[in-house]
């Protein structure tokens, strides 16, 4: 994951929010290693990872927008720590667990009735092998979890075959819809970490671009003869 800043001024960085990836100088820790914009003054406290001293660390609204694209606002920590929440303005380890009447087991939920897991399956019901007959089936949940060998390996974890085994067998997700794998689910070893934190990235810089704007709409030229103005606040 790349984790370093624009090697410019921050205020010339917000000018220039969307300037690509490639022209960003990652080593400088001054910023957020999501959107490289945000100063040490918007820094959020992680629950699950980090520490005061640490140089990777992560802006209060990167974090939020990890949150708000996850199903039922509960989202998945940037060093892959855990599940993460925000209640009352606070990052929270995502810790509500309860018998989900899906998949009957004892896991994190995202509502009264339903795990993250399966809420997340049944927004995404794609098709997969079954490694024994080699038929394939749609299950509401996210059976490319336990594919954490890769996109092409057969998964872990077992679910109900319903097509010729009439058993519980390992599955993996069809060629076709493993697009479909929503990037920040998706295992370690399928590389899509740093599109998913490319997404939230953009996302903030479009946010940024926007109060860019909205200032100079609103500053005139003698505010930006005196140098510029706070983008982030």
């Amino acid at each position: 994951m790349a984790t370093g800043p624009p090697a410019h001024d921050a205020r010339d960085t917000a000018a220039d929010a969307s300037a690509p990836a490639a022209d960003v100088d990652r080593k400088n820790d001054s910023f957020c290693a999501i959107c490289w914009v945000a100063g040490e003054d918007q820094r959020v406290d992680m629950p699950c990872c980090g520490s005061p001293t640490s140089t990777t660390w992560y802006c209060r609204r990167c974090i939020e927008i990890v949150c708000e694209t996850s199903y039922g606002g509960v989202g998945m920590c940037p060093m892959n720590c855990g599940p993460i929440t925000i209640e009352d303005g606070v990052v929270k380890k995502a810790t509500r667990t309860g018998r989900c009447l899906s998949c009957l087991q004892d896991r994190l939920l995202v509502n009264r009735h339903v795990c993250a897991a399966c809420e997340l399956g049944t927004r995404f019901t794609l098709r997969y092998e079954c490694e024994r007959c080699h038929r394939v089936q749609r299950i509401p949940h996210p059976m490319w979890r336990y594919q954490t060998a890769g996109v092409d390996q057969f998964g872990t974890v077992t679910w109900a075959c319903h097509q010729a085994c009439g058993d519980f067998t390992c599955w993996r997700v069809l060629a076709e819809d493993a697009p479909h794998v929503p990037q920040w689910d998706a295992p370690e070893a399928w590389g899509q970490r740093d599109g998913w934190l490319e997404v939230v990235r953009q996302r903030r810089l479009q946010e940024v671009e926007v109060e860019r704007n909205a200032l100079r709409g609103g500053g005139g030229e003698d505010d930006e003869a005196q140098g510029g103005f706070c983008l982030l606040m």
